[in-house]
């Protein structure tokens, strides 16, 4: 069974995010059986949407709040991956909780800036890490954007996975990794990023000024910003602002041997990566080559 203050604290959390029917439900799972992994894994996701209620700064900020909230989503995410070893549900968890630490992180750079988001990440457990799949879509992301470049991201997988590479494993320490969503929507998160970049144009073409600005396929399309930026096709990014020809990294140079390993696998995370992969290979056929090296050239679209 839960502890009892444990589960107090928790359904204190999550009254504030969860209709009452799907609250009920899960903890009815839990207090029923304290190894109902699936239970566990919905309810560190309701926990990681009560920690982004934060950035909403609606109130007075609680960072400590915030943290414990996130400290407990990864404890539900354990429990998730303890009881649902060798299931789609536990190789999320485990997921999860890398996301859960790149959660913490960006909280503590937005209250103390990037180098307490990187000590953050530096307290990973080294048990704790992206599946092959996410490290090489991270590193591919970080080996295609331009020398002292800022990435952009579209969403979880192409965020943490970057970030992951970045701090975790340190490659590519002259880029700034940014969410453009969080950007666009976290005012002081913005504001933090702007003061440690010591940038004083508060837009992404002002960067663009000064620096590289590479944005992942995870997006849709390149995207649309104000000021407009003029966007270049790259593999596996779009490129504005300053860049020189020695940047350029050739298609044949990427790798995708983990993602060939985790489809025959059936592995869980193989979809965003697949995804990211398939746009990339519309926009420059030259990444077909070294996909179809490694037999990927139906999963992607290439002829």
């Amino acid at each position: 069974m839960v502890p009892f203050t444990e589960l107090l604290v928790a359904v204190t959390l999550l009254q504030s995010s969860a209709p009452d029917s799907l609250r009920a439900a899960l903890w009815a799972r839990v207090t029923a059986d304290s190894t109902d992994g699936g239970a566990w894994f919905e309810i560190g996701r309701a926990y990681v949407r009560v920690a982004g209620g934060y950035h909403a700064h609606r109130a007075s900020p609680d960072t400590a709040w915030a943290r414990a909230v996130l400290d407990t989503a990864e404890q539900a995410f354990a429990r998730a991956g303890r009881w649902s070893a060798g299931s789609r549900t536990g190789d999320s968890a485990v997921v999860y909780r890398v996301y859960v630490w790149g959660e913490k992180a960006y909280l503590a750079w937005e209250a103390e800036g990037a180098e307490a988001a990187s000590a953050v990440w530096q307290a990973l457990p080294e048990a704790l890490r992206l599946p092959p799949v996410l490290e090489e879509l991270g590193e591919n992301l970080l080996r295609a954007c331009s020398r002292r470049g800022l990435l952009l991201t579209a969403d979880d997988a192409d965020t943490q996975a970057a970030w992951y590479m970045r701090f975790v494993r340190g490659l590519r320490p002259d880029l700034l990794i940014l969410p453009l969503g969080r950007w666009r929507s976290d005012s002081v998160f913005r504001r933090r990023v702007l003061r440690d970049a010591k940038q004083r144009g508060a837009t992404i073409a002002a960067f663009a000024e000064r620096r590289p600005v590479c944005a992942s396929m995870g997006f849709d399309r390149a995207p649309e910003l104000r000021p407009r930026l003029r966007w270049t096709i790259r593999p596996l990014v779009w490129v504005a602002g300053p860049e020189s020809k020695g940047d350029r990294v050739p298609p044949q140079d990427f790798v995708f041997a983990a993602l060939r390993l985790a489809l025959d696998q059936h592995a869980t995370w193989s979809p965003p990566a697949i995804a990211l992969y398939r746009r990339a290979a519309v926009m420059t056929s030259g990444l077909c080559g070294p996909l179809r090296t490694f037999g990927l050239r139906e999963e992607v679209g290439c002829r």
